[in-house]
């Protein structure tokens, strides 16, 4: 009787040959559903700089426009700006910025009007508000004529200030907050910076309407941008960090620049009507010397830290009175810049 041998409970080279079927089925695979996402991936960049292409070219035909309103401008950054780069929707804000500076004296003669200035006297109150001049125009002037050109102003970016009793369109630059998202940190924070001023403009009729310490404050702060993004205080292409210049870098690091070296006089000189020595005794205002000496207690380490530091140094040596050395001393600051 032949003996039985028993059966293997599994064939390894089948299994062997069944695996390597199922890694090789899993290979291609693998490399199928690469291969889509690489496509997809491709696809996707070729739509998003069709769509780039076609809204900057769609951008530059709107400028070419011989005349041009800011909220036509703001109108088409608001459906089209998302479809670019931060760093050419920069460029489109820049541009809806120059469109408002090209179009302001026009807005200011249209304040000049006599009866429109009367009105403004009647509503404005304390400061702007958008809402309540509206609201206040409506209830006390009922002039819809008036409603209609304040409304229009705030639609084009433009808000009402006030000084030596007149009435007229500036810059609002809150009006640009809605573009923060969509550009580079640097550029939101060039417009937050130019915010700053149109909310609260440092002086009026030739005198200082902010205290000592805010003055100090924003020029430290507008020092402080030119540092931060790579933007040099003094002049030079502006950059990415990487050797890639980028046009509105320069365009918004001379701004702030302009912008830092006005802030630099208020610090040296103080203005006509708030001066930061007194005009008769030469000596320094007191609440000023408080609030510099306040101020480096707790600044960084700028360079507009250091030439404050340098000016409280040469005023101690001076008992704190302009002297020849002490206006010597601001000039060479102020020319530095």
């Amino acid at each position: 009787m032949a003996t039985s041998v028993p059966l293997p409970l599994f064939d390894g080279g089948t299994q062997n040959k069944g695996g390597a079927g199922l890694r090789q089925r899993v290979f291609v695979f693998v490399i199928l559903a690469l291969g889509l996402l690489a496509a997809g991936f491709v696809l996707n960049n070729h739509l998003r700089a069709a769509r780039e292409k076609k809204a900057m070219a769609g951008y530059a035909a709107l400028m070419a426009a011989e005349e041009l309103s800011v909220a036509q401008v703001a109108a088409y950054l608001d459906e089209h700006i998302n479809a670019v780069s931060k760093e050419k929707a920069a460029t489109m804000v820049l541009g809806l910025e120059a469109v408002q500076q090209a179009n302001l004296a026009w807005w200011q003669q249209r304040y000049e009007d006599e009866e429109l200035q009367m009105n403004l006297i009647e509503i404005y109150g304390g400061q702007w508000s958008p809402q309540g001049i509206i609201e206040r125009a409506q209830a006390r002037v009922g002039n819809g004529k008036l409603q209609e050109l304040l409304q229009e102003t705030i639609e084009n970016g433009y808000k009402v200030e006030t000084a030596e009793g007149q009435y007229f369109p500036v810059i609002d630059y809150t009006f640009y907050r809605r573009y923060h998202a969509a550009v580079p940190p640097e550029m939101a924070a060039y417009l937050e910076l130019m915010a700053v001023e149109s909310e609260q403009p440092p002086a009026k009729d030739a005198a200082l309407v902010i205290g000592w310490d805010e003055i100090l404050r924003r020029a430290a702060n507008q020092e402080r941008f030119l540092r931060t993004y790579g933007t040099p205080a003094r002049g030079g292409e502006a950059g990415d960090g990487q050797g890639q210049g980028y046009g509105y870098r320069t365009v918004i690091a001379q701004a702030v620049r302009e912008l830092f070296k006005r802030y630099l006089r208020f610090a040296l000189y103080g203005c006509d009507n708030t001066p930061l020595f007194d005009y008769w005794t030469k000596e320094m205002n007191p609440k000023a010397r408080r609030a510099y000496e306040e101020y480096l207690s707790q600044a960084d380490d700028g360079e507009f830290s250091a030439q404050i530091k340098g000016y409280l140094n040469v005023l101690a040596e001076n008992d704190y009175r302009l002297t020849p050395a002490v206006e010597a001393y601001r000039e060479k600051v102020l020319s530095a810049w």
